[in-house]
This record gives structure tokens, C-alpha cells and sequence, in this order.
């Protein structure tokens, strides 16, 4: 179960093509004549709850729930990739029938998550203990054709490190996201840029984080990763659009929360 979520379900990203991005610079709809449009998110939603549906449109009478088991493992280094198994409880949820969240307690060994939604992207929060040292995380699970899964936790020193050296700090009051933009073939898409009205927009250069300021027309480089720091979000899970332009042009939607942070893996196509 080592082969953890983030990374394994590539996802997707160009969510309702055509429809309106509620920030001040959207990107293009997504045109399926020149890139191809994937949809591996939520679909859109009604109400609070974001992802009612499964990835085929199904409605509430004809959804089909599993009860999963999985572990939690540590994302450790400044790349987020998975590491040790945490050792410390938890709590994990994830959406059921009807866009109701579903938990389970994970024990620092395993948790067993009953009616979960087959989704292409079930989106899973683990809140880890308060004394653990980590920070509650939100990503992706594919879950239409597996029965065990692999969530993980991000370490809270990592995080703030990053921010320190981009010199400022992490708010917990807000939202942060992290995004590796990879091509159909998982490989890492560069010269992408990123927008979402985020109060510290960063990008993964040579090794280091570093902090896109006006002007200074930063882009992904050979990691294609980015940072999307202290976004305002409410205490429940939302969703938020992010637009990417540059060396591939999509709409990312994502699911954020007040204190937590996102990580996605997001599938373009390349100019």
C-alpha cells in the first residue's frame, strides 16, 4: 500500500470546460480540438458539499459505496513524497453517498473507512493528532476499483520551512495547496504558471522554493511543482479553480480547507 495516492491516480484537471472561473484572471475553456479535457475531479456540485456525483454523473440512487482500509504515511522533504508510515492517530474522512462524509480512526497502523464513494477522485482529509507535529491534509483517492488506499499527512516543519525561506510565514487560519503539473505520461510539465488570487504564489526551481513576486515571471521548472500559500477558505471543504497558462492552459479545480493543505497531482496537456 506504499505506492500512495498522491502520486498514483494521476489526475485530472480541466473541470466544466466552458464554464466561468470565479477569480479575476481564468484561464481559456478548455478547448477538446486542441488538448484533451480530463475531468478526474468532482463533478460540479449543489449545495456545501463539493463532489455529490461519481465520475460517471451517477446520482444518489445509483452510487455505489466500498468500505476501504488504508494507511497513513509521512510526506516528507520539501517535494512531498511519501515516506514512513505515520505512527500517531488520526482521523480520516472521505466522501459518501450523497456527498456526506464518511470517517474512520486511523490507530497509527490502519483505519477502516466503510461507504466510501467510487469516485475517480474521492477527496480524502487526514487530521492528524494535535501533538504530532503534522498538518491536516486533503488529496485525491481514486476509489472506483480498489478496497485498500494510501493517504498522506504532511509534516508541519516542512511546510513552515518552505515559508521560511520564502520569508514569510504559514498562516493556519487558511488554505494551501500544492500542485506537481505532469503530462499524460506522469512527466513533469515545465514553464507552467499558476493563478488563484493566493497571498504567496511559489514555484519549485533548481531545488528550492522560490517566491513569484510581480514582475518576476516564475514558472515550473523540471519538478513542476508550486505552491499556493495562505488562501482565504472556510472552515468546511470547499472547492477553489485554479488556472494554469503558459506552457499548458487548464483549469485545476481543487477542494481546500481553513488550516489544511491540498496536494494534487494535475494532468495537462503541453503546448
Amino acid at each position: 500500500m506504499r505506492a500512495l495516492a498522491f502520486v498514483a491516480p494521476v489526475l485530472l484537471l480541466c473541470s466544466a470546460c466552458g464554464q466561468k472561473v470565479d477569480h479575476s484572471e481564468p484561464a481559456p475553456a478548455c478547448d477538446p480540438g486542441v488538448m484533451k479535457c480530463f475531468y478526474g475531479s468532482p463533478p460540479t456540485s449543489t449545495g456545501n458539499n463539493p463532489g455529490t456525483g461519481n465520475a460517471a454523473g451517477a446520482t444518489g440512487t445509483d452510487e455505489e459505496v466500498a468500505t476501504l482500509t488504508g494507511e497513513v504515511v509521512v510526506l516528507g522533504q520539501d517535494t512531498f513524497d511519501p515516506g514512513v508510515v505515520l505512527t500517531s492517530t488520526a482521523q480520516v474522512s472521505a466522501t459518501g453517498s450523497s456527498g456526506a462524509r464518511v470517517m474512520a480512526a486511523y490507530d497509527g497502523k490502519s483505519f477502516q473507512l466503510e461507504g466510501a464513494l467510487k469516485d475517480a477522485a474521492n477527496w480524502f482529509l487526514v487530521v492528524p493528532d494535535s501533538k504530532s507535529g503534522m498538518v491536516p491534509t486533503i488529496m485525491p483517492v481514486d476509489t472506483r476499483a480498489t478496497t485498500t488506499v494510501s493517504v498522506g499527512v504532511i509534516d508541519s516543519l516542512v511546510l513552515d520551512t518552505i515559508f521560511l525561506n520564502l520569508n514569510t510565514e504559514r498562516s493556519t487560519e487558511r488554505a494551501q495547496v500544492v500542485l506537481r503539473v505532469v503530462d499524460g505520461q506522469n512527466r513533469s510539465v515545465v514553464g507552467v504558471h499558476a493563478s488563484a488570487s493566493p497571498e504567496v504564489l511559489a514555484y519549485r526551481t533548481a531545488g528550492v522554493w522560490l517566491r513569484d513576486n510581480s514582475g518576476t515571471e516564475l514558472a515550473t521548472d523540471d519538478s513542476g511543482m508550486i505552491l499556493l500559500g495562505n488562501l482565504q477558505a472556510g472552515s468546511a471543504l470547499s472547492p477553489l479553480a485554479v488556472a494554469l497558462s503558459g506552457a499548458a492552459t487548464a483549469r485545476i479545480d481543487v477542494v481546500v480547507e481553513a488550516g489544511a493543505t491540498t496536494l494534487v497531482t494535475a494532468v495537462v496537456a503541453a503546448k
